[in-house]
């Protein structure tokens, strides 16, 4: 005797209803499997071959590009007169990194180096790196900072050595002598003199930094603690920075920027470290976003609270050296990082073209042109892995 039609649709509704029911109870299953799978094949250790060798040779492609200020009125503003900036790039670059002296230690953390290697990309830059710019001279800022607090006759003195020595207010160097280092003739004639003190006579923003490491790291791999994933442990052995003035200022927060926890939370904070600008890099999640080849990525960005001054972020008061020596909004003196034979280069850091800063520095220059979509700070994330895949910008200036 056959179902009729109303038996027939019971039976289905219920067998729906009951794969309904097991498909909704598997989901979270599903989930929970997937995430362990991946909290297991990220952790760092040799027996990962995957990861390890993403660990230790970083396969993805990284470019640094830089812009360049020439200074296109460098005798009026020795009479006075405002600089008069023109922006030329980008100048680029592509970054490998190498992990070596790799060590895995008992407490759940691996120590290693990371050598940079820099090269440069003339088909993704605007110009050679031969070209050409007038820009400050370091090495005379660097004396005149240190001779503030001296007395007449010594300025006298060295400003009559900077005179035979060739040192002026203005330089005109290459691309590549900017970046990484020229033979400077002072410093030449100091290591003469007293070649422990004078250990070097390059100078240049990025000098030792191209097939070089950066320091010690040790880190920890994730294997007791996945939500620790990369996050360093200690930079040069210590687990705070001899840089800043308080101890909030000198913590290192977040990872080398390899691999991060995965699974990351849009409601926290991201960090990584920055050993170019001796400090920790923050970013807050401000949308999603699409990578130019279609990955849904999270998109976070510099807190505006980021480089404000500590009359507004009491927090920022450790980054003004020397101690309470702070500057405007938006910009922080990073000289006590930059060393050159033992004498701190005058060097800041703000955003481009002085984003978010005292309208005070726009108005001491001409050529500027602060805008969010140009010159904040962005970091896109791949929310799974936390893979960084876009990472722009900062200005660094002397």
């Amino acid at each position: 005797m056959g179902w009729s039609v109303k038996k027939r649709v019971l039976v289905s509704c219920c067998v729906g209803w009951g794969l309904s029911i097991i498909g909704a109870g598997l989901i979270p299953l599903l989930d929970f499997v997937i995430r362990k799978m991946v909290e297991q094949n990220v952790v760092i250790s040799p027996n990962n071959d995957l990861v390890y060798k993403i660990w230790k040779d970083y396969p993805i492609p990284i470019y640094m590009q830089f812009y360049i200020f020439h200074v296109t009125n460098p005798e009026r503003v020795l009479q006075g007169k405002k600089p008069r900036l023109k922006q030329t790039g980008p100048y680029t670059y592509s970054e490998k990194r190498f992990k070596f002296n790799i060590t895995f230690n008992p407490n759940g953390t691996v120590t290693y180096r990371q050598k940079r290697v820099f090269q440069f990309l003339r088909d993704k830059s605007v110009g050679n790196e031969s070209d050409i710019f007038t820009s400050p001279n370091p090495m005379f800022w660097t004396l005149i900072s240190a001779l503030k607090m001296e007395s007449g006759e010594v300025r006298k003195v060295v400003k009559d050595i900077l005179t035979l020595f060739d040192e002026h207010v203005f330089m005109n160097r290459s691309v590549k002598e900017l970046l990484w280092g020229y033979q400077d003739s002072l410093l030449s004639a100091s290591q003469k003199i007293d070649p422990e003190w004078f250990y070097t006579a390059i100078v240049g923003y990025f000098t030792n930094k191209n097939d070089t490491d950066d320091g010690v790291y040790t880190v920890y791999t994730g294997e007791r603690d996945i939500n620790l994933l990369g996050v360093i442990d200690k930079y040069n052995g210590s687990s705070v920075l001899p840089f800043w003035t308080t101890y909030y200022a000198n913590m290192i927060n977040g990872t080398d920027g390899t691999l991060s926890p995965p699974y990351i939370d849009k409601s926290r904070t991201l960090f990584s470290f920055a050993s170019d600008v001796c400090r920790s890099v923050a970013g807050v999640y401000n949308g999603d976003s699409l990578t130019p080849q279609g990955i849904k990525v999270w998109r976070f960005t510099a807190p505006l609270n980021y480089l404000q001054n500590a009359t507004v972020n009491p927090d920022n008061l450790g980054f003004c050296t020397p101690q309470n020596n702070c500057l405007g909004q938006g910009l922080v003196n990073i000289s006590s990082c930059q060393l050159v034979d033992f004498f701190h280069i005058p060097a800041v850091l703000s955003f481009p073209h002085f984003y978010l800063a005292d309208k005070k520095y726009l108005d001491a220059v001409v050529g500027l042109n602060p805008n969010e979509a140009e010159h904040q700070t962005i970091v896109d994330a791949e929310p799974i892995l936390d893979i960084s895949l876009e990472w722009v910008s900062w200005h660094l200036a002397t």
